[in-house]
């Protein structure tokens, strides 16, 4: 099977979504419109990232169930992996993920990884928050992460 994208319209914007070899690979935020693609077959992994998507912006999914392609170095799918674990709802600080993902000490490391997961939302990196409470960066702005925060009644705000 090769590459599927499909776009969904979320209360935050566009997403594009790509899904290859059945795992789902990456979220995108879009900031304009995009051309969709032609000719799309959707598979069983789409329609599933699709429909809890869509239920996690309804506020009826807390949790994901979908086979990820995690990219990147060891390290970074160690703070992935840890990142996984952290609940809707809840918040953690960029030192207390490293200490999780087996890489004391390594914060500033993890504030990188953050910045290059590629399956957002799903791979919660919105709820990771700078040690004094502070919200710290998010890819898609630190609004994008304020509103993730918010929807999930996060003990943050």
């Amino acid at each position: 099977m090769s590459k599927e994208i499909q776009y969904l319209k979320t209360p935050l914007g566009l997403l594009k979504i790509t899904v290859k070899h059945d795992k789902l690979i990456s979220i995108k935020y879009i900031n304009k419109k995009q051309k969709k693609p032609k000719n799309i077959v959707k598979t069983a992994v789409m329609k599933k990232t699709i429909l809890q998507l869509e239920e996690y912006f309804n506020q009826t999914r807390k949790k994901f169930s979908i086979p990820l392609e995690i990219q990147g170095t060891k390290f970074q799918k160690d703070v992935y992996n840890a990142l996984l674990e952290v609940n809707y709802g809840k918040v953690i600080s960029y030192k207390r993920l490293a200490k999780k993902a087996g890489h004391s000490g390594a914060y500033r490391a993890v504030g990188s990884a953050m910045k290059k997961n590629k399956i957002p939302i799903i791979i919660p990196c919105h709820r990771v928050i700078k040690s004094d409470k502070t919200l710290g960066n998010y890819t898609g702005g630190v609004w994008l992460k304020e509103k993730l925060l918010s929807l999930e009644n996060s003990e943050f705000f």
